[in-house]
């Protein structure tokens, strides 16, 4: 029944009208208004009653800027003077702008505020316009169980007052809440015996109420009977001042349509179209029964294309639900009764909470003391320890630089130097230009991990994850190291499977490259070298297995910590420095994955590392 209410607008000015500008002068003129705010003294109730007059005045103009902007002004002042009755009032102009604006999160909050304020102090009633506007707002969320429980409370003030417009006001949404998705004899009864005491006071209700009962008899299948209460629903307001029109108009054509009288049912529709709702629900409405008329008539086509439309209105208004809002303002109800309980036990020790407060922020100011001493002493302690082992590092690099780098450039111009001299036979040379070759491949190996590892530790190395196939990767990987795998006679053997993986190509690619070459190097001639793949979850594992000399358990306990790794030569005596493997375990945790190994010595090597698979 949500779309059978009447526009939120009509409401609003209803409710706001009746309870607001009524109290306003019946000459009243902004501009004088705002003469005499301006002539007003700055800090008086005066002032604060002309900001409430003029924030009601530019509702009336749709002026949503000054509206906020006066509400916030007097309710600043009233806070600021304890002046209850001007901030309640300021509260309920804050919340209906907040409510005409759709903002119902920020309305309740207001309409609760004055609540709050207009039930603790005694001396003040409590505006109906209060659980109006939040029977409206609930109305518009479609909360029915709060619209029932305010619908409730505006009732009790009603009957209170004696005010039958208000108290006629109350059951209707009491109706349409107990009601609202059952079509039964028992609701029917209901809102008929709620029409006839309406007509009998010319109540402004009069109209919706109609209209409501040819709804219920809708739903139930009495045609003839809905339409004559959607007349009546005319009737009752000649000026439709509080009906939908649009919306009776399509009502009234679904009717014609159950009754297959399609002529009549398109005329109304046709009407209903002329003067469209901007609202989306009444729209959504329109498609809908447009759809069932050109259906009934065979006009299947026109009908799907209705239908489309109706079905992307519907799917646009679920995506934009406010089912999250829904539950906050559930749980709003629910925690009311135990803030007001909450709200006296605050007051009762509101002194001892100061005097906690004063001992926290002294306890908090004495510890926090104590911990910016103990975090600068644990970090001047970690720095140290960082310096000494930044030293001992810049001496292992030293040393690489000064024995592993020296040596093979020394032997390289030394060759050079014979040959330009013409020293050398073409025997020789061939023979020493190849044992040179092996060194020149394994220095720029080591310059190339060098350069990467100092990189990474100046400004770190931040991977770039792409998808790509580690069997294909692998291959041209090892296919750059098969002419120093070839001097050694040494197999390899690529049995990884082709898998996507996501991560950075050239990081997987280095780390490949460092643990085949250790392979390579510590491999004895004719050795054979194995890289396989096994997948764990959602990670790939990669295996480089060598038969070569292994490791012993010291070297193995210190073989990833570059400051205490020491260099082994290779089988043919190629350098080592253990910063490839340093340069590996960093790339492979950048990436998400893990690396370890498993080594007896003279049996060999596997070393194994995880890279995440490609996302699906």
């Amino acid at each position: 029944m949500a779309s059978y209410l009447k526009p939120i607008k009509c409401v609003l000015c209803f409710c706001f009208c009746t309870t607001l500008i009524a109290n306003s002068p019946p000459d009243f003129q902004i501009d004088s208004k705002e003469k005499d705010l301006s002539n007003a003294k700055a800090n008086s109730i005066e002032k604060a009653e002309l900001l409430l007059e003029l924030s009601r005045a530019y509702k009336i103009k749709n002026d949503t800027a000054k509206i906020r902007m006066y509400a916030l002004e007097a309710l600043e002042l009233a806070q600021s003077n304890g002046w209850a009755e001007i901030e309640g009032n300021a509260s309920i102009c804050l919340g209906v702008y907040y409510l005409s604006t759709d903002k119902y999160y920020i309305a309740h909050s207001y309409f609760k505020s004055a609540e709050k304020i207009f039930m603790r102090t005694k001396k003040l009633s409590i505006p109906t316009a209060i659980y109006q506007n939040l029977m409206i707002l609930f109305n518009n969320i479609d909360d029915q169980d709060n619209l029932e429980v305010y619908a409730g409370k505006l009732l009790e003030l009603a009957l209170e007052r004696k005010d039958f417009e208000t108290e006629m006001l109350a059951l209707k949404y009491l109706g349409e809440a107990q009601f609202k998705s059952s079509a039964t004899q028992e609701a029917l009864d209901y809102n008929v015996d709620l029409y006839k005491r309406s007509l009998q006071s010319g109540n402004s209700q009069t109209a919706i109420i109609a209209w409501n009962c040819g709804n219920i008899l809708k739903k139930m299948q009495r045609a003839s009977e809905a339409l004559d209460y959607f007349n009546k629903a005319f009737e009752s307001d000649e000026t439709y001042a509080e009906i939908n029109v649009p919306a009776v108009y399509a009502d009234i054509a679904e009717t014609y349509t159950m009754m297959q009288m399609l002529d009549s049912a398109t005329f109304f529709m046709n009407k209903a179209k002329e003067i469209a709702d901007p609202d989306d629900r009444a729209k959504m409405n329109i498609f809908r029964i447009t759809s069932l008329i050109e259906a009934n008539k065979g006009d299947y086509k026109s009908a799907l294309g209705s239908f489309k439309q109706f079905h992307h209105l519907s799917d646009s208004l679920s995506k934009a639900g406010r089912t999250a809002e829904i539950a906050r303002l559930k749980n709003w109800h629910e925690l009311e009764q135990k803030d007001n309980e909450n709200l006296i036990l605050q007051q009762e020790h509101q002194k001892q909470k100061k005097l906690i407060i004063v001992l926290m922020v002294a306890l908090v100011l004495i510890f926090g003391l104590l911990g910016l001493s103990i975090s600068l002493y644990r970090k001047t302690v970690e720095k140290n320890r960082e310096l000494k082992k930044l030293h001992t590092v810049k001496d292992k690099l030293f040393s690489v630089v000064a024995h592993d780098l020296r040596s093979p450039i020394s032997s390289l111009m030394s060759i050079l130097k014979l040959a330009t001299a013409d020293m050398l036979d073409e025997e020789t040379q061939a023979k020493l230009i190849k044992d040179i070759t092996s060194r020149v491949d394994d220095t720029y190996g080591l310059i190339d991990n060098l350069l990467r590892w100092s990189k990474n530790q100046m400004q770190g190395m931040v991977p770039a994850p792409t998808n790509f196939d580690v069997k294909n990767e692998a291959k041209l990987v090892l296919d750059t190291l098969s002419d120093i795998a070839a001097a050694k006679k040494i197999t390899i053997n690529n049995l990884i499977t082709n898998q996507e993986v996501f991560a950075d190509r050239d990081m997987f690619a280095v780390v490949v490259r460092n643990l085949t070459m250790n392979a390579i190097k510590y491999s004895s001639q004719e050795g054979e070298i194995t890289l396989n793949s096994e997948q764990e979850g959602n990670m790939l594992f990669i295996s480089v297995k060598d038969n070569g000399v292994g490791m012993s358990k010291e070297v193995q306990e210190k073989i990833f910590n570059l400051s205490e790794t020491k260099s082994q030569r290779g089988t043919n005596n190629e350098s080592g420095t253990g910063l490839g493997l340093v340069l590996c375990a960093d790339f492979v945790k950048s990436n998400g994955g893990t690396i370890k190994f498993t080594s007896k010595q003279g049996e060999g090597s596997t070393f194994y590392f995880s890279v995440p698979l490609k996302f699906i």
